[in-house]
């Protein structure tokens, strides 16, 4: 399978934490939110206050990150998420923590939990004609064919003979479980049940519909402007000056376009932090979409906080060759840190440490997996300097070293943002204070580290990932062959847990498997789990009905709406 540069984008979650964790049991064969019902059309807590409007329904907020593509088949990053959240739509949508319907009327669910069959409205996209089933089976098999190269075809791996039609197995179309009966109907086949579906498809960013015939008249260049892209959802893509804004209108083809009350919506695009608090301070936006811990101080009692859904976490090169391919100084390396330290000196607020490389979010039968299926050891929060001096001695011992000054250089890879910097420093202290090992800091351009990410040239990379709606979302990264196994780790036993896990149909064999798989990669540190990242957040106070989502698109825009003040 081809691999493209898009599944690197991952990583800009680094820059900022979005997505909030919130999940609580709910029904339909859905374990993790609550689910309206599934011929409703109601949304959550929608209905007006009171409050009066202001007559200018225009909300406007400052990043600072562009989009990098409105290709939903290539899509992975947060803000692209973001903006395709509020400009297309899902048969169902993820709305305040529960699932809503959205080109889906509704939907059935067949008595053994794997066919899904969605009923279609009368939906148009936002040139007039109508979306069809044909428009989400198209959408879908095209990200699983292999000449896209998505690096999204882990989310539907539920899915009846999907991964081996994306794989290259098969390449017979008819034989993967998604089938528009007609153009009101779309019939999803699973493999076996599946838990956690509708919520992958309610908060994944790959489950839009596209129209093939924008995709044939663009080609390459399909997504990358608002000429080449069309959507079917609340807004339409009006601008995209790269880099600089974006701006989307009330779109009024919207199948539900009497709810939206927000006339237009401006993203402007800032790098400069000193400079986006500046605009929000002078009533040029009405929020910022993210803001740091430094920050805070200035707007104490006035910033909101949200947290959960991303993981950040060391990757260790560990092929063969390489430095780090010695499991001990792995060990001693992850064992070295107080990782409550950094929280609380560097992360913004919200931020919470991270024991596992489960989402503790992540529940089954309303209860957390990690706490069902826990890991016999996790990595210390606080760090402990007996066991990583121990780890260090075994290393030192394998490689007939007689102290960590012989030790070869190690090469950390940084982003080059602040906060980053402040990471990458404060791992450094602790690695040489605690065990007296010396890691250099090689801080690159967001490009360049991404493609030393990619080429493996580097020893330790602070990698940042979201933690999906299952919990096996983030270990299946590390097994053989897959793409995002940027570690190199060569795994066999925890590959065949994987699939042992992935294959039962029994959900207690599940995770029982997983948990084996999980303690595996805890006990090998490939990867260190650090911690969730939270995010801390400005809106004026005459904005109202602003939410954060937690993977779909992280602000929640599409029915706010502005008070008169």
């Amino acid at each position: 399978m081809k691999r493209k540069i898009f599944a690197l984008f991952l990583v800009m979650t680094l820059l900022l934490s979005v997505f909030v964790g919130c999940t609580t049991t709910g029904d339909n064969g859905n374990n993790n939110v609550d689910v309206v019902p599934n011929d409703s059309n109601g949304k959550v807590d929608q209905s007006p206050s009171g409050e009066k409007l202001a007559d200018e329904q225009i909300f406007t907020f400052v990043g600072h990150n562009d989009i990098m593509t409105l290709d939903v088949s290539k899509m992975n990053d947060e803000m692209s998420a973001l903006i395709m959240y509020a400009v297309n739509e899902g048969l169902i949508r993820y709305n305040q923590g529960k699932i809503i319907n959205g080109i889906a009327e509704s939907y059935d669910i067949s008595a053994d939990n794997t066919v899904y069959t969605f009923h279609l409205r009368d939906a148009k996209w936002s040139d007039g004609q109508p979306v069809t089933a044909h428009d989400f089976e198209y959408a879908y098999l095209r990200l699983l064919d292999p000449e896209t190269g998505s690096s999204q075809v882990e989310d539907f791996s539920a899915v009846l003979n999907a991964m081996a039609y994306a794989n290259g197995e098969i390449t017979d179309t008819s034989q993967v479980g998604i089938k528009a009966e007609d153009d009101k109907t779309l019939v999803i086949t699973l493999e076996k049940p599946e838990p956690f579906f509708l919520e992958e498809m309610a908060q994944g960013i790959n489950f839009y519909p596209i129209r093939k015939d924008y995709v044939e008249k663009h080609g390459a260049n399909y997504g990358s402007s608002p000429e080449s892209f069309i959507g079917c959802g609340p807004f339409t893509l009006t601008e995209w000056a790269q880099g600089s804004n974006i701006t989307m209108d009330k779109n009024p083809e919207y199948w539900d376009a009497d709810s939206i009350i927000l006339d237009r919506v401006v993203e402007y695009i800032v790098a400069d932090e000193n400079t986006r608090v500046g605009m929000y301070d002078l009533g040029e936006v009405d929020g910022i979409y993210s803001i740091s811990a430094v920050q805070t101080v200035k707007y104490a009692g006035e910033f909101g906080t949200h947290a959960g859904g991303t993981l950040q976490h060391l990757v260790y090169m560990s092929k063969e060759g390489a430095i780090l391919n010695n499991k001990n100084l792995r060990l001693a390396l992850s064992y070295a840190l107080d990782r409550d330290s950094i929280v609380n000196a560097i992360a913004s607020p919200g931020t919470e440490v991270a024991y596992s490389m489960i989402d503790p979010s992540i529940n089954f039968d309303g209860e957390s997996i990690v706490g069902k299926y826990p890991a016999s050891s996790n990595v210390p929060a606080k760090g402990d300097k007996a066991k990583a001096e121990q780890y260090l001695a075994a290393a030192l011992a394998e490689m007939n070293l007689k102290s960590a000054d012989e030790l070869p250089a190690i090469n950390y890879v940084c982003l080059d943002s602040p906060t980053h910097k402040a990471y990458a420093e404060a791992l450094q202290a602790q690695w040489k204070d605690v065990i007296g090992v010396n890691v250099d800091i090689n801080i690159m351009p967001v490009p360049q580290a991404i493609g030393s990410l990619l080429s493996g040239e580097f020893d330790i990379f602070l990698n940042g990932m979201g933690t999906g709606v299952a919990p096996e979302t983030l270990l299946n990264n590390y097994t053989l062959g897959n793409p995002n196994n940027y570690a190199k780790w060569s795994n066999q036993d925890y590959t065949d847990l994987m699939n042992e896990s992935k294959a039962a149909t029994d959900f207690d064999v599940r995770f029982a498997k997983l948990q084996q798989a999980h303690q595996l990669i805890l006990d090998e540190s490939p990867v260190s789990p650090l911690w969730l990242p939270g995010t801390a957040y400005l809106h004026q106070d005459y904005v109202d009905g602003i939410f954060y989502g937690r993977q779909t698109g992280s602000i929640e825009f599409i029915y706010a709406r502005i008070l008169e003040h």
